[in-house]
């Protein structure tokens, strides 16, 4: 497993939509990193977010997650999350946060749900 401190982005972009891959640790290490990457890859179109290699999220790093709902908002542009671990979906579940994301079960449904206008 990677330290606390490491969060490795990864982004590619599918039609107008970006794909960021994110692994490790979304921390009060690693929360600033994964915004300015967020609010880059949101700016111009949809972003979808998988979260299959993310195994840490301390109370900083849901705050980010948090934030990512009013970078969507102003960009007016969808945020979606994609493969959610157990641990991470128990962790939002307990916050109350799974309420608030749009969470797609596949990458077909998760392409579709981030193309559509987020206002």
């Amino acid at each position: 497993m990677k330290n606390l401190d490491q969060l490795e982005i990864h982004v590619e972009k599918i039609e107008s939509i970006a794909v960021m891959r994110i692994e490790g640790s979304l921390t009060s290490f690693t929360h600033n990193k994964f915004l300015e990457e967020v609010k880059h890859s949101n700016r111009k179109g949809g972003l979808i977010i998988d979260m299959e290699d993310l195994m840490v999220v301390s109370s900083t790093g849901l705050e980010a997650l948090r934030k990512m709902i009013d970078l969507s908002y102003i960009s007016g542009n969808k945020i979606v999350l994609l493969n959610l671990s157990n641990h991470v979906k128990q962790v939002l579940s307990m916050m109350g946060y799974l309420k608030i994301f749009t969470i797609a079960p596949n990458v077909e449904l998760a392409m579709k749900l981030a193309s559509r206008s987020g206002k």
